[in-house]
């Protein structure tokens, strides 16, 4: 059986769902098949929330349609995605989908893909879990992109099934919070990274920015702690669990409602005023954040101080987009500091420094 990996996220989730597939299919000779949308936080694409098709130029055919990501790929203006590199860095085609025509457009383009690509499965993968959520956690962040996902997903002609890597890692939900729900839905834990799934994509894992998929790598590494992370909330624990695999393969639209609430829009605007009813919108946040950003910077913190401060919280490691959302970026100046070449950097030796 060949299964289109749909990322319900972005990059982070792209890179997240060939990890996955290590853990569920352990033996493919073929190449990975990845849809993504691109969505990059304002830190690389000062522009909010996702970019659709017709903001790339390079994009490749399939079947007549311009879709898949080499790397000659770009957006408008020039370099406001990873993806273009992350598809010169694994051994994967990547195709882009995107959100205008809401999730019955997304359902048509999953269609169109998984026709002209010859597959007979769709595997959705989110990292970290909040694509089950409810809608009333206090942590939910960023529910829209999962949800329209899964929704569009839903609605193709094929087996679907739903895997989730690393069960809290998004600092959203918590770990107890997703598998909770997970077994509710009639899921079960697949296995779980280790450290040689992790080594095949060392080179993307050593630059991209996702933090989610970061803490789930460093998990199969070994690492045990609380990591500081985007938007300064209590670190994220990272257990043994943060490397595991859930899957569900029965999907039953109702135990999804988000999902189910947004299965008939027609429009991202359309999805965006349905998930403000019943839970909350990250595209409203990032235009927040992205007005902020033009009005008032904040002054810059000292490394070793954010280091002390993460300490005193309770972490044990920070991630690189939250370091240099908080300082004046002299990442490089704590090499020594970092954990096994991921984004992560260890806030001892930070604070000692």
């Amino acid at each position: 059986m060949s299964t289109l990996y749909v990322a319900s996220g972005g990059g982070g989730d792209a890179l997240g769902a060939l990890l996955a597939r290590r853990v569920l299919e352990p033996d493919a000779g073929s190449r990975a098949l990845v849809s993504t949308c691109a969505w990059e936080r304002l830190r690389i694409d000062p522009v909010p929330g996702p970019r659709s098709r017709g903001d790339f130029i390079g994009l490749r055919l399939i079947d007549g349609v311009r879709a898949e990501i080499s790397t000659s790929a770009d957006t408008l203006p020039s370099g406001r995605s990873v993806l273009p590199r992350l598809a010169g860095d694994v051994d994967a085609r990547l195709v882009l989908h995107d959100f205008a025509g809401g999730a019955i457009g997304l359902g048509r383009q999953l269609t169109h893909f998984a026709r002209a690509l010859g597959v007979d499965a769709l595997t959705v993968v989110d990292v970290g879990g909040d694509i089950v959520a409810r809608g009333d956690e206090a942590g939910l962040l960023s529910p829209l992109a999962d949800s329209l996902t899964l929704a569009a997903a839903l609605d193709v002609d094929l087996p679907v099934r739903l895997a989730v890597l690393g069960p809290g890692v998004d600092g959203e939900l918590s770990a107890e919070q997703v598998t909770a729900i997970l077994r509710d839905v009639g899921g079960k834990r697949a296995g779980a990274l280790v450290a040689a799934d992790v080594d095949r994509f060392r080179e993307p894992l050593s630059w991209h920015p996702t933090e989610a998929t970061t803490l789930a790598a460093a998990a199969a590494y070994g690492l045990r702690g609380a990591v500081e992370m985007r938007r300064g909330h209590a670190p994220v624990p990272v257990t043994e669990e943060s490397a595991a695999v859930w899957l569900v393969e029965d999907l039953d639209p109702h135990d999804f409602p988000l999902a189910r609430a947004l299965r008939d829009t027609r429009s991202l605007g359309s999805a965006e005023s349905i998930i403000r009813t019943i839970a909350v919108d990250e595209l409203d946040y990032e235009r927040r954040r992205a007005r902020q950003r033009r009005e008032e910077q904040p002054p810059p913190l000292a490394a070793a101080e954010l280091a002390r401060a993460g300490l005193a919280r309770g972490a044990s490691h920070i991630t690189t987009r939250r370091l240099l959302d908080a300082t004046s970026g002299d990442v490089p100046s704590y090499e020594s500091a970092r954990f096994e070449g991921l984004g992560l950097w260890a806030l001892d030796a930070m604070a000692r420094g």
